[in-house]
C-alpha cells in the first residue's frame, strides 16, 4: 500500500456508504443450470394499502418482468450484490464444463446509471427470455427487462483468484486461494 492508498483509506473510513432500502437488489440463485434472479426491492415498497391489509398473490406478469432480470448459466457461477450493483464472474470459454479463466461483469441497476452513464459501459434494456422445463411442470417461458449498465473487465482471472469476490461502493475484492502468497486483490471498476 502506498501513501496515496493511506489517504484514500482514511477518507473512506470517514464517509459511510448506506444504500437506500427502497433501491436495493435481492439475488436468488437456483442451480443446475444456474439461474440468477436479480429483483429490485422497489416493487415491495410500491404496494397499495388495501393489498398490504389483505395479502393476496400478485401475478408475475404484473410485477416481475419490469422489476427483475434473470441470467442463465450452464456452469457454476459467482455472484455478489451490493446496493444496486451486481458483480458476476463469467467463464471466458463456455464450451468446457470446468472453466479455468473468468472475466468480471459489473452491472449497475440504478435508474440513474441507465440514464446518466456518461459513456461508461453499455446500457442493456432488451428483454431477456429463458425457457424452463421442470420435472413436474409444463414448459415455462420467463421474460425480464429490468435495465442496467454493464461494464466488462478486460482482465482475465484464473479460478484460484476467484475463491471469493465481493464489492462495495467503489471497489471489487477478490480472494486468492494460493495460500503461499496470501493476497487479496482489490481494484476499482467504475460504472458512473
Amino acid at each position: 500500500m502506498d501513501d496515496g492508498d493511506h489517504s484514500s483509506l482514511s477518507h473512506v473510513q470517514q464517509t459511510t456508504y448506506t444504500s437506500d432500502a427502497k433501491r436495493r437488489l435481492v439475488c436468488l440463485i437456483s442451480s443446475f443450470p444456474t439461474r440468477v434472479f436479480i429483483i429490485s426491492t422497489r416493487v415491495f415498497f410500491n404496494v397499495d394499502g388495501p393489498a398490504v391489509e389483505t395479502p393476496k398473490p400478485i401475478p408475475w406478469n404484473h410485477w416481475g418482468p419490469s422489476n427483475a432480470r434473470i441470467f442463465e448459466h450452464h456452469y457454476s457461477c459467482k455472484v455478489h450484490v451490493c446496493g444496486n450493483r451486481v458483480l458476476q464472474a463469467f467463464p471466458v470459454d463456455t464450451s468446457t464444463s470446468s472453466p479455468n479463466e473468468y472475466v468480471l461483469h459489473m452491472m449497475d441497476f440504478s435508474p440513474l446509471a441507465t440514464t446518466n452513464r456518461r459513456g461508461l459501459g453499455r446500457v442493456v434494456k432488451d428483454t431477456s427470455t429463458i425457457n424452463y422445463t421442470g420435472k413436474f411442470a409444463e414448459s415455462l417461458t420467463i421474460s425480464t427487462s429490468l435495465p442496467y449498465v454493464e461494464v466488462v473487465s478486460d482482465r482475465k482471472f484464473s479460478f484460484d483468484k476467484l475463491k471469493a469476490m465481493w464489492i462495495d461502493k467503489d471497489r471489487i475484492y477478490l480472494l486468492n486461494t494460493n495460500w503461499t502468497h496470501r493476497r487479496m486483490y482489490t481494484f476499482a471498476m467504475k460504472t458512473r
